[in-house]
């Protein structure tokens, strides 16, 4: 049961009607990932991305997330802050087909609830995040962007062990969808969807 609601989940945020708005150099797109993650643990949240073209081959991304959910230990909740950096390479030139990232960013989390909490109810992870991916132009108006990475948290929490479950630490994929409207405006901007799914591999 648990696995068709998640399946369910999958495609919907994959379709559901996110928005983002692009013009030559800048990229605004919705993270589906977090509201995943805390809607599987009986809360909320939201993620948002921006990105940034350098040029034919390089663009910097940044990634904010926010998410309140259960921590499956007895009346402990925790609120998170996610924010993280990353720079990618695109070998072969314009923003697509293979390109590699290398990024790092910190989760800030908070726990607060009626259960036995830590007397230092926090913890900041620090954490540094390589990934490979690929993206393939399916149709003039679609493209999938496939990837793969590792997690890497270079400090641990202080109070709870399975906290890193819900930051996706150890090995990551992502599918990501674009859909390009071709709507030119008078500013010569380009509307399009782009949602994401990044997902843990275990």
């Amino acid at each position: 049961m648990k696995v068709s609601f998640f399946l369910f989940l999958v495609i919907f945020f994959a379709f559901f009607p996110g928005k983002a708005q692009a013009d030559d150099k800048n990229l605004f797109s919705l993270d589906f990932s977090y509201s995943l993650t805390s809607l599987l643990n009986y809360g909320w949240g939201a993620g948002f991305n921006y990105e940034r073209i350098l040029n034919e081959h390089f663009s910097l991304k940044g990634n904010f997330g926010h998410m309140t959910l259960s921590t499956g230990i007895k009346k402990i909740n925790c609120t998170s802050v996610h924010i993280s950096f990353f720079a990618n390479y695109f070998p072969f030139g314009g923003l697509d087909k293979l390109y590699v990232v290398a990024g790092t960013g910190c989760d800030f989390l908070n726990y607060f609830g009626s259960g036995d909490l830590p007397s230092a109810a926090g913890d900041v992870l620090i954490h540094v995040t390589p990934k490979i991916g690929w993206k393939i132009n399916l149709l003039k108006f679609l493209k999938i962007d496939l990837s793969i990475g590792y997690k890497f948290i270079i400090t641990e929490t202080q109070n709870y062990e399975n906290i890193e479950d819900f930051v996706n630490a150890g090995f990551i994929y992502g599918i990501g969808f674009k859909i390009l409207f071709n709507q030119i405006g008078k500013n010569g901007k380009i509307s399009f969807r782009e949602d994401s799914v990044i997902l843990p591999a275990n």
